[in-house]
Order: structure tokens, then sequence, then C-alpha cells
């Protein structure tokens, strides 16, 4: 590599590539980059030696990682979706209340008010009509944490033509009171009824979101992310465009990879466009199928029914038709996600992954069951034999433990098996499904190894046994997410000839308790070398 070379050195680097780890990596305390790619890793000492013109450059206190990868997430709608109405925060429906009215009091003539952030139980004990009396003629739209729900009020319903006479959609649900009108509450599908209607922002609003939403990823230690927002008329390929100009070399300082539904992605297939291509910062991912719903809405396809009723959730897409889409995606060389969330549901991926591999003319490319949230031993099992990447939201185990227990009983101990797919071998990704959760990489570390929120006692851990180490998930947060994109031979880990996507923590990581993780944060961001975030 040519031109200067930059030593970065004065705290313990953990390169996560996979030989070495925590007490292991003791001697490595330095990294040098040129050209925007690492040269080496290891002793200052010898680093000093080969590269004695190198610029150095001495880091304060803490630890050095390779940049986190969020393998999973929404950009455009976790950029937009609290500019009217932030709920992450609200713990009573009189909060809501107050939020909505504040947020109605901004908005001028009949104009519509979009947010989300609460949680959908919290959501179900707003009434309509309460809705209705702080928010006048502005449509109100609040989407549930997960986004597979939505509140919305009286004005909202009339726009979108929602009332008795209206039918569920397939894959949806409108609910209904006793007389049969509808409560303002839609579910999965039915969502879509609402969002077609809402107007669209100006192409300008969406840019500028956007851009902010990638300021807080970089914010967050987050030097590339896969965008899954597969479903908007126009997709964040599409936005990144025009934000950098079709040069996205020149004018990212983050790595994009989208993802795209199954129609787009056979229109790129066919068009010779395939998996990877684009440059070092943006590029074409994969193929994403949504089979099933959600736990937090009680959709999520299981093989038993959930507790009080005989619905075992939503089955959005058969396996006979998610294999020919998924033979189709393959064979134009666009690799598949596979939305997944009740256990069987995870059982019919994998059954179709299963063929695929066993097919003769079938590319060997990325596959990815997305959630992975309720597994089965059985199931579990065939991760890593079939190439299966398992993509996980650790985030929301502090958000569905309480729900799990409820809807799902003794088979809340199918949740969140992480310990179990790292020891089967299986590539573990962790990602936020941002806007659903938190944004935080390190929020979901912290709870990968302590099962539990923040201000919970060990006595709330969620199914302990399930408990990861530090370095196990902070594997799953760089190079378990590079494997997971196709990207492993580019980021995921500081090894020569690798990008420089590096984070500066405050604290090493993996010479801390793990109840301190807490207290962790992010001090500096460099992508490609170059440092784009550091701390006030």
């Amino acid at each position: 590599m040519d031109g200067p070379s930059t030593v970065l050195y004065g705290i313990p680097v953990h390169t996560m590539d996979g030989k070495t780890a925590g007490a292991d990596e003791a001697a490595c305390d330095s990294a040098v980059i040129c050209g925007g790619r690492i040269l080496f890793a290891g002793p200052a000492e010898e680093a000093f030696k080969r590269y004695p013109n190198g610029e150095r450059v001495k880091l304060e206190g803490g630890c050095l990682l390779p940049g986190f990868i969020d393998a999973h997430l929404h950009l455009r709608e976790f950029s937009l979706l609290y500019c009217d109405l932030d709920l992450t925060a609200a713990e009573t429906r009189e909060e809501i209340l107050a939020a909505v009215e504040k947020a109605a009091g901004k908005k001028k003539n009949d104009d519509f008010i979009v947010g989300g952030g609460a949680d959908f139980g919290l959501l179900r004990t707003v009434g309509r009509e309460e809705l209705d009396g702080v928010t006048g003629a502005h449509p109100l739209v609040v989407h549930s944490r997960d986004l597979h729900s939505v509140l919305v009020n009286s004005a909202a319903l009339s726009a979108g033509s929602i009332d008795e006479g209206r039918s569920d959609p397939m894959g949806g649900a409108i609910e209904r009171d006793a007389k049969g009108v509808p409560t303002g509450i839609l579910r999965e599908r039915a969502v879509d009824i609402i969002r077609r209607v809402i107007p669209e922002r100006k192409s300008s609003q969406v840019r500028d979101a956007v851009e902010h939403g990638m300021e807080r990823l970089l914010q967050n230690g987050i030097t590339c992310f896969c965008d899954c927002s597969v479903f908007e008329e126009e997709t964040l390929l599409s936005i990144l465009s025009r934000l950098t100009g079709g040069s996205g070399a020149k004018n990212m300082n983050i790595r994009a990879v989208c993802m795209f539904s199954d129609r787009d992605a056979t229109r790129l297939g066919n068009l010779g466009f395939r998996s990877g291509f684009g440059d070092e910062f943006i590029r074409v991912g994969g193929c994403k199928i949504i089979i099933d719903g959600s736990l937090g809405s009680g959709t999520g396809y299981m093989r038993k029914p959930y507790r009080g009723g005989e619905s075992r959730g939503l089955l959005l897409t058969n396996e006979d038709e998610l294999y020919e889409i998924l033979k189709r995606s393959y064979t134009h060389y666009i690799h598949a996600a596979v939305h997944a969330v009740g256990d069987a549901a995870n059982e019919i991926a994998l059954n179709v992954m299963e063929r695929l591999n066993r097919e003769r003319g079938v590319p060997k490319l990325v596959k990815r069951i997305e959630h992975a949230q309720s597994l089965e031993d059985e199931d579990i099992a065939r991760f890593a034999p079939n190439n299966v990447a398992a993509v996980v939201n650790p985030s929301h185990i502090s958000l569905d433990r309480d729900r799990a227990v409820k809807y799902l009983g003794s088979d809340a101990r199918l949740l969140y098996r992480l310990r179990s797919l790292a020891e089967s071998g299986a590539v573990l990704a962790f990602a936020s499904d941002a806007p659903a959760g938190s944004i935080n990489p390190l929020y979901g570390i912290y709870l990968a190894v302590e099962r539990k929120g923040y201000s919970d006692g060990p006595e709330l851990r969620f199914f302990p046994r399930e408990r990861i180490s530090t370095e196990q998930a902070v594997y799953a947060a760089t190079m378990g997410g590079a494997k997971a994109l196709g990207m492993e031979e580019e980021v995921g880990s500081i090894e020569p000839g690798k990008r420089a996507d590096l984070v500066h923590l405050s604290e090493d990581i993996f010479s801390i308790e793990t109840d301190r993780l807490r207290d962790v944060a992010v001090l500096k961001t460099f992508v490609g070398g170059n440092p784009v975030y550091e701390r006030p």
C-alpha cells in the first residue's frame, strides 16, 4: 500500500480475528493504517520498528475494536419515524396523550402526525376517542416499537377508508370492538393500508433525515450497516445515490449494504446485477422475504398456539412459495434473507435453505435468517451445516421478556438462544432492527451477556443459560455481521489488508466486569482510517 502510514497505539487492540481474544491479545497494543487499510496489528514496539516514519497517534484509555456492524436495520424509518413524535420513553397512556397533543399543536391544517417507539401493549391502552380529543382534524399514525402494528385515530381511519365494512387484508388484521367498529389498532399487512395514505415527505426532507441518521450510527461506533427497508416506495440505494450525487466513495463516511424486495431483486438479477455490486461504501445486498409476523403482535408463526387462544400466528409465505422465490433469487446471484420469528417459521426457512444447498446449479451465496427468534434444538443444529447466518436482535430481549412468558409459557425458553447458536458453530450476527430496537450496539452486547436490562437485578435475567461471553458478543457485533453481509474479507476484524474501520471505546471491554458494560461509551469512530466521529 502506498502513502503515509499512521500508527495508533497506547491501548489494547482487540482484532476479533477469531484466533485471539481478550487476555490472549494483551501484547497487541497498536494498529498501523495506510491508504485506508490495516497494515499491521501487534505490539507497538514492533510497529515503530517496521514503520519508523509513520505518524504516531497515541490513544488514551479504553480499547480499540473493529467498527461495529449492524446487520439489519431500517435507516429511512429510523431517520424519519421520530420527526413528529418520539414515544420511546413513554411509560403510561397519559404520557402518550400528552405527547400527541403537543405534536398536534405544532401542525397546520389537517397535516398527518406520524410517530412511534411505544410498546404495543401500551398503545393498546389508549382509546381512539381519547386520541380524537387531542388531535382534532390531524390524522395520527403511531407505530409500535416492533413496527408490526400501528395505533391510529378516527381521522386516519377515514383517510384510509377503514370502517365497519372494510374486510381484513390477507395477512393482516383490523381490530374491532364488540360492535365491529375499528378500534384504531392495525396489525401486520393492515398497516400498509394506512402507510399508503400518509403523504410522502419531500425528497430533501428524507435526504436530510437519512444523513442525520447515518451520523447517529457513527456516534454509536457503527461503521457498516445493512438496510432492510425493502417495502418503501424509494429504496435506500436511491436515496443514497441522490445524497452522494451518485458517487458514494466521494461523499459517504459509512458503509451501506442495501437489501431489496423480491420484485426489485428479480429486476436487478435480470439486468445482471449481483449481490456485492457497488463500491466500497454503497453496494447491492440481497433479497429480503418476510414469512411471518412478530412476537409482540402475536403474529410470529409458532408450532403451538399462543396461550389463551387457538392462534399460531400468521404464515405469510408458505414453504413452496418461499422455495421458488429463493431459488429464483440465488440463480440470479442475489442472496436472500428470510424474516422468521416463530419456531414454525424458522423450521420452514431452514427446510428451504437445505433444499437449495442440495441442488446443483444453485450458487452457494450468503444465507440469512433474520431474527431467528424462536428455535427448537433440532433447528439450531441445522444452521452451521447449511451455512445459514442467524441475524439476531439482542436488544429486544428486555422488550420481549415479559410478553414471551405471557404468550408462550414454558416455550419462552426457545427465544434468543444465543449460547446454543454460538456453541452449534452457527454464524451469529447482531443487529438492532432499529427503530424497533436500540441502535446502540453496546446495549445489544450488554443484553447478550447479561440477559437483563440496565436497571434489572440478576433475578430478572431471561433464561440465563443462554448468556454468552463478552468475546462472543463482540464477535457477533463485528465479524459475525461481516459474514452475514458477505464482507468478511473486507471488514469485521483488524487484520492486514482489511478496511481500517475502528472504534475507540472508553473502557477495555474485555477487562471489566460484565455488569459494567453499561458504562462503556464510544470515544472515537474511524472509517477507512479517517476519524468520522469524536465524542465531545
